[in-house]
């Protein structure tokens, strides 16, 4: 028993030294650089070696998407577990900066994240992947959150003939994963989101300094004008 305890930590081991490699190379080359080649050099092992741990460049990436994906929802539960008391004003400010903040410091596992379409679990061969489970671990914190604003204090919403036979349908079909909000809340919680993550996107890649320096205030203004929307008292910029 202590024989096949002793093993299975050597594989854990393993596993997360080529997991490491992997994202160092990420952060030096960006995704091209990450191959299974590269990372059995990196580590001295050849490939056939490291073949026996990730069968595919696929799985290694996706293994590496759910640890960053788990390594930033960590991060923003920890942020929340700091302010427990806080009203879901301060809640948004603090899942949104700590997002940005996140994005700021790992430009490289942001881009591979967000960059990277996850597959989506179907009855074509697609089986449900850790990379797609952690994605989802990630999205139900600020689904979770914006249903928690939506039935404490309901806000104004386009109605379903303004949206749309078509994308009332596809927004049903989420409501169970927004707990029960109607298509056009869950209409205007999407849009909130891509503002926001367009925002991170930007600065994160550069594409805001030609009239933004700094694009902290600017977010902060943004951040203000989503929770005024969605009835939030929430902190005026400085």
């Amino acid at each position: 028993m202590e024989f096949g305890g002793s093993r299975d930590r050597r594989r854990a081991a393993t596993l997360a030294e080529i997991k490491a490699a992997a994202r160092r190379l990420l952060v030096g080359g960006g995704v091209a650089a990450v191959g299974l080649r590269a990372v059995a050099r990196e580590l001295g092992l050849t490939p056939p070696a490291l073949y026996r741990y990730f069968p595919s460049h696929e799985a290694l990436i996706s293994a590496l998407i759910a640890d960053l994906y788990d390594e930033l929802t960590a991060a923003l539960m920890d942020l929340q577990c700091v302010e427990e008391d806080v009203d879901l004003g301060a809640r948004l400010y603090l899942l949104a900066n700590g997002l940005r903040d996140w994005a700021l410091a790992h430009p490289a596992e942001f881009g591979l994240l967000f960059g990277t379409a996850v597959p989506e679990p179907d009855g074509d061969g697609h089986e449900e992947t850790p990379g797609h489970q952690a994605a989802m671990r990630f999205g139900a914190l600020f689904k979770e959150l914006v249903a928690q604003i939506w039935h404490q204090k309901p806000f104004p919403h386009p109605a379903d003939d303004e949206l749309g036979t078509v994308l009332v349908e596809q927004l049903t079909a989420e409501s169970e994963h927004f707990h029960g909000m109607p298509p056009g809340a869950i209409y205007l919680s999407l849009n909130y989101w891509t503002r926001l993550y367009g925002l991170i996107c930007m600065e994160v890649f550069g594409q805001l300094h030609w009239v933004l320096p700094d694009a902290a205030a600017y977010f902060e203004a943004q951040l203000f004008e989503i929770g005024g929307a969605l009835g939030l008292d929430c902190p005026a910029p400085e």
